[in-house]
């Protein structure tokens, strides 16, 4: 682990980096799919959050066809249960056991493809790269979302979201040698928010889940109660997803400015919340693919560019 001032390059010909953005990370499947339609590679990858888990599986080695149907197969909303210890509001178990069902004790050493994953150290407020130990860790750090997720301690640090300092990391490649840079921006655009509410999940809707009570239902059930007390005012997790949109814009335009990629396919992904489990992956899926093929010209470029 360490933090980006203190990263030795290496050389790398095409570096991908690949942004967060919660349940729309499976947009970039998307996008790999017309890289590799180019015959694009990637000799490193750095991600933060949901692109974090989109990279792991990459620079495991896994094909694409078997990451769409590790998409397809992901039961999203069963990942994620409440937690009482007051450490967060949701648990990640769901989602570490499912990492470590496909990744097991796998560390960034056994990959195929060079990683760098992003994280926030919390103590000191510093972007952290993890290109050491774990992966799985690194994988629930970089996703812990503060105050939603839990931080998680690795090597004495307590380390949240990697979005808070660097939500598409092309700064991690060029610190790590990367001639030749990509990168995938998940944004979702300026939008009024929904003062739509959900209803409070039903005992069919518990049982339809086999008693285990998810993020998506625990969201269904607060949001209903508010709309019943405060009915004037707009969902907590639609009011949480928007100012974390904020934020995370206003540092990520900063990054890319000091440190723009050779191409730069922005995903618009503004009908899929940062919260959403029943969006239709393929869909998502469908709409990094367009981003994509909008900047294919670019992309056969850089690929010409590579091959020399």
């Amino acid at each position: 682990m360490s933090d980006a001032t203190f990263l030795a390059p290496t050389p790398h010909s095409l570096g991908v980096a690949l942004g967060g953005g919660g349940m729309k990370g499976w947009a970039h499947l998307g996008v790999v799919s017309v890289l590799e339609r180019h015959g694009l590679r990637p000799d490193v990858i750095a991600a933060t959050s949901a692109g974090a888990l989109i990279g792991v599986f990459w620079a495991a080695g896994y094909t694409l066809d078997e990451m769409r149907q590790l998409m397809r197969e992901q039961k999203t909303a069963s990942m994620f249960g409440i937690r009482f210890d007051g450490e967060g509001l949701f648990s990640q178990d769901g989602l570490r056991a499912y990492l470590s069902e496909h990744l097991g004790d796998t560390t960034f050493a056994d990959l195929k493809v060079p990683l760098r994953v992003i994280a926030t150290d919390l103590e000191t407020g510093r972007e952290v790269i993890l290109r050491s130990g774990r992966v799985v860790d690194a994988i629930l750090a970089s996703s812990a979302m503060p105050g939603v997720f839990a931080p998680v301690d690795i090597g004495g640090r307590m380390l949240a979201d990697g979005g808070l300092m660097n939500n598409v990391p092309v700064s991690a490649l060029v610190h790590a040698g990367a001639r030749h840079t990509l990168a995938v921006q998940l944004r979702r655009p300026k939008r009024r928010v929904s003062m739509r509410r959900g209803e409070p999940a039903s005992p069919e809707e518990a049982v339809a889940t086999g008693g285990r009570v998810g993020l998506g239902m625990w969201a269904s059930r607060f949001t209903g109660r508010l709309a019943r007390l405060r009915p004037g005012l707009p969902g907590g997790l639609d009011v949480a997803s928007r100012a974390l949109d904020i934020v995370t814009q206003q540092v990520e335009d900063l990054r890319l400015h000091f440190y723009p990629p050779d191409v730069l396919v922005s995903v618009d992904v503004s009908t899929t919340g940062l919260f959403s489990f029943s969006d239709d992956k393929e869909a998502i899926f469908d709409v990094g693919v367009q981003a994509a093929e909008q900047q294919e010209e670019e992309i056969a470029d850089l690929a010409r560019q590579i091959r020399g």
